[in-house]
């Protein structure tokens, strides 16, 4: 069986190889990413999208993380919207610049990892 880590930028390149293409932060994979991920993670304090909205996309996000992790046989991240978007803000805070997908691929494996 592969591991996490091995599968972890496969899967994420599934998920988003049916949407609108917008190039990710990425130096080893590109990936397609749709709406509000493509934005910078000041998205929220610039006011070019509210809390809630950037929560729906992040929670959408997440369940397909978590869908693919299911059908590959794979540690699905089982944890309440608060706590992601917790993990989220403290990416974004590390990272600024990097864009709300990036952020979330990163709080999605740091809570897989606990």
């Amino acid at each position: 069986m592969l591991s996490w880590r091995r599968v972890s930028a496969a899967m994420l390149a599934l998920i988003i190889l049916f949407v609108s293409p917008c190039r990710a932060e990425s130096a080893r994979v590109r990936i397609n990413i749709a709406g509000l991920g493509t934005e910078r993670c000041d998205v929220i304090e610039t006011g070019r999208a509210s809390k809630v909205d950037v929560m729906k996309w992040v929670e959408g996000f997440w369940s397909g993380l978590n869908y693919v992790a299911a059908a590959s046989g794979q540690k699905q991240s089982i944890v309440d919207t608060d706590l992601i978007i917790t993990e989220l803000e403290k990416a974004c805070r590390r990272r600024p610049s990097q864009i709300l997908a990036t952020a979330a691929w990163n709080a999605f494996l740091a809570l897989n990892e606990k």
